[in-house]
């Protein structure tokens, strides 16, 4: 496991169909269909949904940008 540079938080890195990898926070969630957040697969898929509380549905992680709290510092600009 990694640590995040700009808030020190444990992440792993997901490579991504493209070929990139994507830093994710380390505990997976099922995601419910019908929402609008950012998920990644163990395949390094994208998709969109809800986090939830019941264990039906996919399992994705959450992008590690959608909780740092030092994820401005990161952003590629222009």
């Amino acid at each position: 496991m990694s640590q995040c540079r700009g808030c020190g938080r444990e992440i792993i890195w997901l490579r991504m169909k493209s070929g990139k990898h994507m830093p994710v926070d380390p505990e997976p969630v099922f995601v419910a269909e019908g929402g609008k957040d950012a998920f990644i697969t163990d395949e390094g898929e994208r998709i969109t949904g809800t986090a939830s509380e019941t264990d039906t549905g996919t399992v994705g992680f959450v992008p590690h940008w959608a909780t740092c709290p030092a994820a401005g510092q990161f952003r590629k600009r222009g």
